[in-house]
């Protein structure tokens, strides 16, 4: 093995294993003091989510990019508050856009956690946030990849995402339109205009990456077709429990788009957890996973069709570790696992020169 690939692995690994959300409750402060408890408590009863008092509140770990909260009621039910991290990513959307998302995708049958309410007024907790109900299950990516206790049929759960992913692109377009607008005419053209914007905000210049976001918009720019997207589907962004899905989580990337652009992200390389034999998302075989998709949506998609699409999903990645990166050094929010993001960067690029057979 190569020291590119040790250092992509490594670097990787723990990435995955620290940053994608497990669900599982580690106790810090902050939102627990009884004071913020009481006000959240007051807040629920005002919108009729809750009668019950906020018993306890305790952080879920992940959510390098917002902070998901349980909320244990005194009548023995749990609720999930979902709001900003100390620093946010650009391409991130507010909480208020990402709940009506959420609803959205609710409504329209999407396999989500109920969205119950939103809260803008900052004398609650300081800053806006939402409320959904708690769903059980896991997300570690790395646990799903590699662990059978946790995925016993890797067939039927890949199967599963595919339906559920085209679930999401089903979603009709005057609905999505409701709530983000006219589609783009060339969605692929805007979503590489807007990866490109972000790496010019970097301080150092990335040629590699500048060098596949220029072959992509070549082959992908001119298509048209665009349906509501996750933005986000990838192992680690959903949740397991006995097998099967149970939610799937963090829609404040959702919008228009291709509906390759989802699958290509799902199936790409740096969302494998290192289980490159599994093209579904690391946890099952490639073909099930686009079965299930033809079944909701009747679009039969070939793996070759997909390998653009993964490319773009490598660069996407790699600029968001850049943003991530320069969290931890911009001070906004000091943190090893961000300042290491940066490090996946020559891996993730290297790999979308190979899918794009660039030499």
């Amino acid at each position: 093995m190569s020291k590119l690939e040790n250092t992509k692995n490594a670097v990787s690994g723990l990435l995955h294993e620290s940053t994608v959300p497990s669900r599982e409750s580690i106790g810090i402060e902050g939102l627990a003091d009884d004071g913020a408890l009481a006000r959240v408590g007051k807040w629920l009863a005002l919108h009729d989510i809750s009668d019950s008092r906020v018993a306890r509140a305790s952080r879920l770990s992940g959510g390098a990019i917002q902070e998901n909260w349980r909320l244990e009621m005194t009548d023995g039910s749990s609720l999930v508050l979902r709001t900003d991290a100390d620093a946010a990513i650009p391409t991130s959307c507010t909480r208020e856009e990402e709940f009506y998302r959420y609803r959205l995708a609710f409504e329209n049958g999407a396999r989500v956690a109920r969205p119950e309410g939103f809260c803008n007024d900052p004398r609650v907790i300081g800053k806006p946030f939402f409320i959904l109900e708690f769903v059980s299950g896991i997300t570690a990516g790395h646990l799903l990849a590699k662990n059978d206790e946790y995925v016993p049929n890797r067939e039927a759960l890949s199967f599963e995402l595919g339906v559920l992913l085209g679930t999401v692109h089903r979603t009709p377009a005057n609905h999505a339109r409701a709530v983000f607008g006219e589609p783009p005419r060339f969605p692929a053209s805007a979503s590489i205009d807007h990866i490109r914007k972000q790496l010019d905000d970097q301080p150092e210049p990335h040629p590699a990456l500048e060098l596949c976001l220029r072959e992509l918009e070549v082959r992908l720019g001119g298509v048209t077709e665009a349906v509501f997207c996750h933005g986000d589907y990838r192992t680690g962004n959903y949740m397991v429990d006995e097998g099967r899905v149970t939610a799937i989580l963090d829609w404040e990337f959702s919008g228009w788009g291709h509906p390759n652009e989802d699958l290509g992200w799902f199936t790409a390389p740096c969302w494998r957890f290192g289980r490159n034999e599994m093209g579904g998302g690391g946890v099952g075989p490639l073909q099930n996973f686009l079965d299930g998709y033809h079944e909701a949506t009747r679009r039969r998609v070939e793996p070759a069709e997909l390998l653009d699409w993964q490319a773009l999903a490598q660069v996407k990645w790699a600029v968001i570790a850049l943003h991530q990166e320069q969290r931890h050094v911009s001070g906004a929010q000091r943190s090893l696992e961000l300042a290491l993001s940066g490090r996946l960067v020559s891996a993730l690029a290297l790999e979308a020169l190979n899918l794009l057979e660039i030499r």
